[in-house]
């Protein structure tokens, strides 16, 4: 067994640890980054979710991050943002000193060559009463970065398999 702080080798009995918020097994010698001690055999509480029948709710985001992923900016957003500007009869200069923004900044979204950050769109959505952002209609899965485990010979070469049309 390896220390998950320093990677050596562990002889004798592991330290179980929390470090910095983590539950790890440690060696002696990173043992003394923390005196906070976990039970490896003690499970973790699990909190129980009850529900009474009726439709099947919509996953909900797990973090502030996840939600803001699900969000996209429309399509024309920045004729959407220039239509709602006139409207209201203002210059690119007047709106860009109202919402306290460069005037390159409007112009930029309105060409759609600015992709702007959350908190500037909620400016922008506020000042025009206009909504710039919907659920995203894409769905994507967990995205593996690397493989789990170790790394196997099919990792590493590629199989070249005849074609069927040459066997038959």
């Amino acid at each position: 067994m390896r220390c998950e702080v320093c990677g050596r080798e562990i002889f004798g009995q592991p330290y179980y640890r929390i470090i910095e918020g983590g539950r790890m097994t440690v060696c002696g010698g990173c043992a003394k980054f923390s005196t906070q001690e976990w039970d490896p055999r003690k499970p973790r509480a699990r909190p129980v979710a009850r529900r009474t029948g009726g439709a099947p709710r919509p996953p909900q985001p797990r973090s502030e991050v996840e939600a803001t992923e699900q969000l996209e900016l429309i399509d024309d957003y920045g004729l959407t943002i220039k239509k709602a500007r006139q409207k209201k009869g203002l210059t690119v200069e007047d709106f860009a000193k109202k919402i306290n923004e460069k005037e390159s900044v409007v112009k930029n979204l309105e060409k759609e060559e600015l992709n702007p950050p959350e908190k500037l769109v909620q400016k922008l959505e506020r000042a025009l009463g206009i909504k710039l952002m919907e659920r995203s209609t894409q769905q994507t899965g967990p995205v593996l970065t690397r493989p789990m485990g170790a790394r196997t010979l099919g990792d590493v070469i590629k199989i070249k398999m005849p074609d069927d049309e040459e066997e038959g």
